[in-house]
């Protein structure tokens, strides 16, 4: 017993190194959030086919087959780590068992299991091997873990045991990630008690199949990690005095836009009478292609909306600007795009979709909250394509704002 205990935990050892050194091959690694106690708890049942034998193997059924079920509340420690107390009953109904064949014989007594009550301890291992990442769905761990065993017979009340189990499991993320359904297979060792080491006997192999709801996190951990997440924490009390700052820039920016229109024109202009053989028309199309890619910065308002990590509502401490962008657009009849960028945490595909959902959210805000003409506004997302310095920089997590022409 002892030999199959150690093995299993040089496995898991072994293991562990493994995910430790690939994780730092990852340069940009996504980061696991620091949620609190009150965040990730689940809650589950399971429907268990077991068999329970003495002596044997694995697959000696002994004709001690059995149906049961279990409870159970868990805990997401980590990306690679989760517990769980469980309360089960492997023997529920005992329709398949032999009577004269019991799982246990103790001093002429025929025993059966009764009744667990245990803490499980979930790795999961292609988690731990490629690292955090928010998008995947299925997860293929170990289990392992100690408990009580309620022994009974048809004489007595039965007796208490302890008991060791392991196992394999194999999980899928279902219905946005909230619900899960799994299947285990396992097999625990019981001793009696007060003399464990010596009177280790019977085994119960299960194999179970559940569901598991993720409540997910506390609205306070959400918030807590939208705040971490900001690369600057700036002061939006006085943001109604600078209004009238913004709208001079914005007068400013339509000027240039009138300077930046007429050498478009004149350009154009020109390429109409040089020759198509010289090779200058081609020249003059380039700049003038030019000029138009840097409209989005010519015209970009002087600030963003920032988002925490993985989100795309804006935060309350967020919604000054958004006001402040409302009134820009009533003392204006220009259009506008809204364009969402991410940083580099997620897939590309992923983080495409995440910047046009932070777009299309912003442009609800402004339509349904201060009525402004949803005809006027535009929506899309550059996902991770494009970045301000570093693309770790939490700045790029934001949506922003451009005046587009007529």
């Amino acid at each position: 017993m002892f030999k199959k205990l150690f093995k299993v935990g040089l496995l898991a050892g072994v293991m562990m190194f493994a995910c430790n050194a690939n994780a730092q091959d990852l340069k940009y690694a996504p980061v696991y959030p620091q949620y609190g106690f009150w965040s990730n708890w689940s809650i589950g049942g399971t429907l268990i086919y077991s068999w329970e034998y003495e002596h044997g193997g694995i697959l000696d059924w002994r004709e001690g087959s059995n149906i049961g079920a279990s409870l159970f509340v868990e805990k997401e420690l980590n990306h690679v780590w989760a517990a769980r107390l469980i309360a089960q009953t492997p023997g529920l109904w005992k329709g398949f068992q032999n009577v004269n064949q019991p799982a246990y014989d103790r001093d002429g007594i025929c025993y059966d299991r009764y009744g667990k009550l245990g803490v499980d301890f979930k790795l999961s291992i292609n988690n731990a091997i490629k690292g955090y990442d928010p998008d995947r769905k299925g997860s293929f761990y170990l289990i392992l873990g100690p408990g009580f065993a309620f022994q009974r017979d048809d004489i007595n009340a039965g007796f208490i045991s302890m008991y060791f189990q392991a196992g394999l499991g194999l999980s899928k993320k279902v219905c946005n990630d909230k619900s899960t359904i799994f299947i285990e297979l396992t097999d625990d060792v019981v001793a009696d008690i007060p003399n464990p080491i010596h009177q280790w006997h019977d085994m119960t192999g299960m194999l179970s199949i559940g569901y598991m709801y993720n409540f997910g996190p506390t609205e306070a951990d959400l918030e807590l990690i939208a705040a971490r997440a900001l690369l600057t924490q700036e002061n939006f009390d006085a943001l109604n005095n600078e209004i009238d700052g913004l709208r001079k820039d914005l007068k400013d920016s339509k000027a240039n836009e009138a300077r930046l229109m007429d050498k478009i024109k004149a350009l154009e202009a020109n390429q109409k009478v040089v020759k198509a053989d010289d090779g200058t028309a081609d020249s003059l199309r380039k700049v003038i292609e030019g000029y138009e890619k840097d409209k989005d910065n010519f015209y970009a308002m002087p600030f963003s909306i920032l988002y925490g990590v993985d989100q795309y509502t804006v935060s309350a401490d967020q919604m000054n600007k958004v006001k402040a962008i409302a009134q820009i657009m009533k003392d204006c009849d220009n259009d506008f795009e809204i364009i969402g960028y991410c940083d580099y945490s997620g897939s590309d595909e992923y983080n495409q979709k995440l910047s046009e959902k932070r777009a299309e959210n912003v442009k609800k805000l402004l339509v349904n909250k201060y009525g402004i003409d949803g005809d006027r506004l535009k929506t899309s997302g550059k996902g991770k394509t494009l970045h301000f310095g570093d693309i770790k920089n939490a700045v790029n997590r934001r949506v922003s704002f451009y005046r587009t022409n007529k």
